[in-house]
This record gives C-alpha cells, sequence and structure tokens, in this order.
C-alpha cells in the first residue's frame, strides 16, 4: 500500500490580470473568471500530485480582495500577512494570485513582514487572464502548486514563481508587459528555474532560508511567528533626478507635505548633481533621512565611486541603496517609518540585510 503525504495548500485570491483586471476589448470576448475557476486547475493537479508524487493534497480558496495591482496598497499588504497568520496552522504552503505591476512591491514587503516563516508563500499571476487564448495562469498557478508541495529541498519563505522563475521575494523586479517571462531577480540570480523540472540553486536557497531565522526560530506554530504587519508609505516621496532639478523641491515637499521620508533615484552610482547639496544639507539639520539610489537598470548605489556619491558619504548625507531595489527600499522604508524609528535607527537598518535585499561591498579604486 502507497503511504502518501498530507500537503495543505491555501490559495489567496486578490486580483490582477489573472483574474481578469484589464482593459476591456470589442475584438476578444471572455468570461471573467470566479474564484472556483482557479479551484478546478488546482482539483485537476492534485490527481497527478498523488499519482506521481504520492502527495495527498488538500487545498482552499479565499477571495481576500479583487483589484487591479496598481491600486494595491499597503493596507493591502497588512491584510495578507493577518489571513496568513489566522492560517498558518491550518495549511503547509501558501500561494497568492495576485497582479503583476507590483508583485514586487509586495513580495518585498511580505518578506520583511514575516521575519521567521518556516513555510512557502508564493507569488504568482498571468500576462494573459485566464479564459483568454494563451493564458499563462494555469501553467503559473500548476508551478506554484509544484514548488509549494516539493519535498526535495527545504521551500520556506516568500517568493515569486512566474513564467520560468522561481525569484526570492526581496528581488521580483517585472521587466515586460508582453514575455511570459516578465520577472528577473534584480541583480542577484535566482532560487531556481522550473519548466519541465524544478531546478533549484542550492546556494542562492541555502541562503534566502538563512535569513529566516535572523530574527527568531523559524515558526512551527503561529504564536512563534515574528510580525512586522504595518506599513506607511504616506509620509514617503520618490523623487527621480533630472538635470536642472529643482534645489527647493525637497523642503517644499517637507513643509507643506509633511514628508519624513525621501527615496531619491540618482545618476551613476549614486551621484547627484552638485547644486542639490543644499537640500541634502537641508534633510540632514531636519533629520530626515533620504535613500540614494541610481538610474541605472542594474546599477548599485555605492558611493564609491564618482566624486559627488562620495561626497554624499563623507558628508554622511544620505543613505547608499547598494543594490536594494525600489520595491524593497519603499516596503522597508515604509516598516521603520511605521515603527516610528528614530532618523539614526533608520540610517542604521536601512543597510541590514534583512531577507537577502542587500549586498554591502566596498570597492576599492
Amino acid at each position: 500500500m502507497v503511504a502518501y503525504t498530507k500537503k495543505r495548500v491555501l490559495l489567496l485570491l486578490t486580483g490582477g490580470t489573472i483574474a481578469g483586471n484589464v482593459a476591456k476589448s470589442d475584438a476578444i470576448k471572455y468570461d471573467t473568471p470566479e474564484p472556483d475557476d482557479f479551484l478546478s486547475i488546482v482539483n485537476d493537479s492534485i490527481r497527478i500530485f498523488k499519482r506521481n508524487w504520492a502527495i495527498e493534497m488538500e487545498s482552499k480558496i479565499v477571495e481576500l480582495f479583487n483589484v487591479d495591482s496598481s491600486d494595491m496598497q499597503p493596507s493591502n499588504w497588512t491584510l495578507l500577512v493577518e489571513k496568513i497568520v489566522e492560517f498558518y496552522d491550518d495549511f503547509d504552503a501558501f500561494i497568492i494570485l495576485h497582479g503583476t505591476n507590483t508583485m514586487g512591491y509586495t513580495g518585498a514587503a511580505l518578506s520583511f513582514a514575516l521575519e521567521n516563516i518556516n513555510k512557502p508563500v508564493i507569488l504568482t499571476g498571468a500576462q494573459v487572464p485566464l479564459g483568454y487564448l494563451g493564458s499563462d495562469a494555469t501553467t503559473n498557478l500548476v508551478n506554484s502548486l509544484r514548488l509549494a508541495v516539493w519535498w526535495y529541498h527545504p521551500i520556506k519563505g516568500v517568493m515569486c514563481v512566474f513564467g520560468s522563475k522561481i525569484i526570492s521575494g526581496t528581488r521580483i523586479k517585472k521587466g515586460t508587459d508582453f514575455d511570459y517571462d516578465p520577472f528577473k531577480s534584480f541583480i542577484t540570480g535566482t532560487l531556481g528555474d522550473i519548466g519541465r523540472f524544478i531546478r533549484i540553486y542550492e546556494p542562492a536557497l541555502d541562503k534566502h532560508n538563512s535569513y529566516l531565522s535572523k530574527a527568531a526560530p523559524l515558526a512551527t506554530l503561529a504564536k512563534d511567528l515574528s510580525v512586522k504587519k504595518d506599513f506607511d508609505t504616506s509620509e514617503i516621496a520618490s523623487l527621480t533626478e533630472f538635470p536642472g532639478m529643482s534645489v527647493n523641491l525637497f523642503q517644499s515637499l517637507v513643509e507643506h507635505d509633511h514628508i519624513k521620508a525621501f527615496i531619491f533615484r540618482s545618476f551613476g552610482a549614486g551621484d547627484p548633481s552638485s547644486h542639490l547639496f543644499p537640500a541634502f544639507e537641508y534633510l540632514k539639520a531636519k533629520k530626515i533621512p533620504i535613500v540614494v539610489t541610481t538610474q541605472a537598470p542594474n546599477g548599485v548605489a555605492s558611493f564609491q565611486v564618482n566624486a559627488w556619491g562620495k561626497a554624499l558619504k563623507d558628508g554622511d548625507l544620505a543613505i547608499p541603496a547598494y543594490d536594494m531595489s525600489i520595491e524593497s527600499i519603499t516596503a522597508k522604508l515604509s516598516r521603520l517609518i511605521s515603527q516610528r524609528c528614530t532618523y539614526e535607527e533608520i540610517k542604521q537598518k536601512m543597510l541590514e540585510d534583512l531577507h537577502g535585499e542587500i549586498y554591502i561591498e566596498n570597492e576599492l579604486i
């Protein structure tokens, strides 16, 4: 008699393209998918898992909310965290069906919120809605199920399964609206690939898993979870530098809009124009943190390459983002603001590698 391994998987539906939140077209007719449509895909897979992997899977789907992912708010991140905590003792894995536009932000937020989770939380979605010709929804959902119950490697923590990629939650970066493989792992390599076979890169997965016991021992039960579920983006201004940018903009946002922190996409390796330095001096005097990243798609804001970046470092005028994505910067900074961290605490904690979001390397020139 075959001994079956029991696995319980919870699907959380949040909306997005996979759920049909796309621009309507007279040329394409389709029915908006219902939760039961996703459950039928899961049920078809259950029989295959039982026959081929000796896994007896139970599943449940909860429609948590249904929004276009462009409308995703920090309150939605908090609700997702709360639902995972609520069902933590009842399920072995969690799959979040999510839109692609803000999947990187949600992946980062959940990574920082669920500090010591000992189960997989897998984000997935689709480039083409379920029910459209050419939809990738079924493939992405089935591949997420495959990884959720995968037994050969210790799969845990927040990650994305989309197309052929398995990506850590703090490194999810959308690169295109067209391809079936729209996501890449920002700067670093993926955790693995998924196609006919699952190929896990063990050093990358080991490193990913190592962060999950930094704050507290891995959580067996919900009562053991270390959770930081609140985020506040309302007091953050995220700006992109351009030649001739007004130096007065920063002070205006602080005095009139009560901005408490800045994210600044600068040039080069974090090298702003020198005419903006009075603004950096003003922010330092006001104890308002500013995190400087780069506009270069694969750049690293180290403050160690060019003169003006080094001047920021020497004057302690800004926080270098190094290789953090804009998604991780935003989620991390908003979490610290929600905790009412001081200026000095934010400067320190933004440079702590919490979940593989930042790698600091001293460059020698």
